[in-house]
């Protein structure tokens, strides 16, 4: 029930405002694009397709290749984490991927890929074994004097000391060979660590059948246009410049299948475009936004772990050992899925990452304040062909969720919102150093205040609609309807942050809502349209 007010009131709004140029229903090119999918999204191309979706993912997105159709602006402005501009499919519009060479009238997922708990672990405790050897080794590498990094260039080594990487190099000084042999054993112990330091970084990837193979190497420099960070692309057989970073790239360029391998962001992020049979796959990798706290030096020093940790790439390029089960069906619309627990580990990778930028960011110094969590996982949909005036939900209910759904059973709906009703506690998040940023996906974001936080406040919502209007709610917790009337709430209810718009913008068409819930009792489904 809760999740009917989530959607009328704040993704509803939505609706009214921006109608999407999709195919009308029934109209022509409605009928074909339903066509063409049911066509293409069945036997072994699909599930080829579906088996690089981890079961474990964080984020999923799903939409449809084409270059007369367009993202519904209800997608587009959903609160869910977006894809990162370097995968260069800008927010996984239609044309945008029929561009890139996916074929046409076909599905096209990316992922958000989330980190293990043990690789989590195995980061937390090697950043700070990292972070005590820089500080054992500083002293040592201070007494060699000004001339250290005259040695350190002996040894290909200037990246590993403070302030030398972009020193020029000193005519007065010579390559002393006892002091190169000295600086050479004083940095072997960190030279070792970061093999094996891991620092954690942000992986999307981009799955779809294509039938333009070679299509992103023949117009490469049109597509790394659309990321504004900047983008050097090497192909197999491209001489690879001198720096730090090379070993990596020619690395990845000669993995099977990769037709392109693109540096981004003066090396912080990195693109890997494969052609696997019919199927293009697009992994990017890149760091969390550590707001300028990282210096030069860690930047380089990152590259250099990169290139000692080819084996950690190539483990990445894999297919998941175990695939997801989507909530909804991708072929019947525009889909989203978040999963709240997998967001968490990403937020703490996060998290962990910013020990290596000397940032070490404490949770225990965060306010974070949230109600009762009645779900963790979610799935929205836009079907195709209705021009963004429909959205459709699957909310997986957590044991909590389920202990609050039985409360309603077989009762009418609107004899049991007092029973539904939580104490409307305010979502709040205060990071423990100021802003956080752009750090976190989940923490204190709109997808942790509308989509997991969000259901707990809404029984008075719907109280106040049926205290109006009379006779708007029908049915029971399994099967329920509630007509929304346009126009301002009643009554005093105040607007959470980021809702106070979209609910704003709801008032200008009525709208129906419906859903209930699965016999198994372990969801809430969802149906939002506009009258």
């Amino acid at each position: 029930m809760l999740p009917l007010v989530l959607f009328a009131h704040v993704f509803g709004p939505l609706l009214a405002q921006h109608p999407a140029r999709a195919p009308r229903p029934g109209s022509v090119a409605g009928l074909v694009l339903g066509s063409s999918l049911a066509l293409a999204t069945t036997g072994c191309g699909r599930k080829a397709e579906a088996q690089w979706i981890p079961d474990d993912a964080a984020v999923v997105r799903c939409t449809v290749s084409g270059p007369n159709l367009q993202l519904p602006h209800l997608v587009d402005e959903l609160a869910t984490p977006l894809p990162p501009t370097g995968l260069l499919a800008r927010k996984m519009d239609p044309i945008a991927l029929d561009e890139l060479g996916y074929e046409r009238d076909r599905i096209v997922c990316a992922t958000m890929q989330t980190p293990s708990a043990e690789e989590l672990e195995r980061a937390s405790a090697a950043i700070e074994e990292l972070s005590e050897l820089r500080k054992t080794i500083k002293p040592t590498v201070r007494n060699l004097g000004r001339c250290r990094c005259t040695y350190a260039e002996a040894i290909d080594a200037k990246g590993l000391i403070s302030g030398c990487r972009d020193t020029p190099t000193d005519e007065s000084c010579e390559p002393e060979a006892e002091q190169v042999e000295a600086l050479q054993e004083a940095l072997a112990p960190l030279r070792a660590k970061l093999e094996t330091t891991e620092v954690p970084r942000i992986h999307w990837r981009m799955v779809g059948r294509s039938d333009r193979l070679g299509r992103f190497a023949a117009r490469r420099d049109e597509l790394i246009a659309r990321h504004p960070g900047g983008s050097e692309v090497y192909v197999p057989g491209n001489p690879l410049p001198p720096r730090y970073g090379a070993k990596l790239i020619a690395a990845m360029l000669s993995e099977d299948h990769v037709v392109a391998v693109v540096s981004q962001d003066s090396g912080q992020g990195l693109l890997v475009v494969r052609e696997i049979g019919s199927l293009l796959v697009l992994d990017h990798f890149s760091h969390p936004d550590w707001g300028g706290h990282a210096r030069a030096d860690e930047y380089i020093l990152l590259t250099m772990m990169e290139d000692a940790q080819i084996e950690r790439y190539r483990a990445a390029l894999d297919a998941p050992t175990s695939a997801r089960a989507l909530q909804l069906e991708p072929r019947d619309g525009y889909l989203i899925e978040v999963d709240r627990d997998a967001l968490e580990r990403v937020d703490r990778a996060a998290e962990i990452s910013t020990n290596f930028v000397a940032r070490n960011y404490d949770p225990a110094r965060e306010q974070r304040v949230l109600p009762p969590l009645l779900t963790d996982r979610v799935t929205l949909q836009v079907p195709f062909g209705t021009e963004g005036t429909t959205l459709r939900a699957r909310y997986r209910l957590t044991k909590e969720g389920r202990k609050w759904t039985e409360f309603a059973a077989g009762a009418p709906l609107v004899e049991t919102l007092a029973d539904l009703g939580e104490p409307d506690v305010i979502p709040r998040f205060v990071a423990a150093r100021g802003r956080a940023g752009g750090l976190f996906q989940l923490r204190g974001t709109a997808t942790e205040r509308l989509l997991f936080a969000g259901l707990t406040g809404l029984p008075k919502v719907l109280l106040a609609i049926e205290a109006a209007n009379p006779g708007s709610i029908e049915g029971d917790f399994n099967d329920w309807q509630v007509a929304l009337p346009s126009g301002p709430l009643p009554g005093e209810l105040k607007s959470r942050d980021g809702v106070r718009e979209l609910r704003e913008r709801l008032s200008i068409d009525p709208h129906t809502l419906s859903g209930g819930l699965s016999k198994d009792g372990g969801y809430v489904d969802v149906e939002l349209a506009r009258r």
